[in-house]
């Protein structure tokens, strides 16, 4: 089991790296767009497109790393309240609920990729991307944030 742990939470970093990466070239993007924009009177024409598939990577490849570090915000005022092992039962209780509804989310946007891939859909956008590219990032975040959420439900109840 604690091997299990050690691969999910080496999958969450490097979903935290492809995250960054993907900040990167967020920046690179915008920044080609201003030069072309500012110096040449021109555009790429699909910067604000990429820019927005790029930042839901950005997002959701980043939500297991965040859950691994403990950075995701939390309301603390019916925390406050409880004593050491009632935030604990409480903690374990919404990470399990949070399981359950990151799986039904990530089963039906696995479904939506598998359809815009299967009918072979584009972006209704000059750069005419298949859509599935931009929407299996999502399944994948999912995916890695589950896994994220099952090591840590596991953790608390050992």
């Amino acid at each position: 089991m604690k091997r299990a742990v050690t691969f999910i939470e080496r999958l969450s970093l490097w979903g935290a790296s492809l995250s960054a990466v993907f900040m990167i070239l967020i920046v690179l993007i915008i920044a080609v767009e201003i030069v072309l924009r500012s110096v040449f009177n021109t555009s790429t024409l699909i910067a604000d497109e990429y820019s927005a598939y790029f930042f839901v990577a950005v997002v959701l490849l980043g939500l297991a790393f965040t859950l691994k570090e403990e950075a995701h915000i939390r309301i603390t005022l019916l925390t406050s309240l409880l004593g050491k092992r009632g935030q604990g039962v409480l903690d374990t209780i919404a990470t399990f609920a949070a399981m359950a509804i990151t799986t039904f989310a990530l089963y039906h946007t696995a479904l939506m990729a598998y359809e815009s891939w299967e009918l072979d859909m584009l972006a209704d956008s000059i750069s005419e991307t298949p859509i599935y590219l931009s929407q299996v990032v999502i399944p994948a975040g999912l995916l890695m944030f589950d896994l994220q959420l099952a090591a840590r439900f596991l953790k608390r109840l050992l």
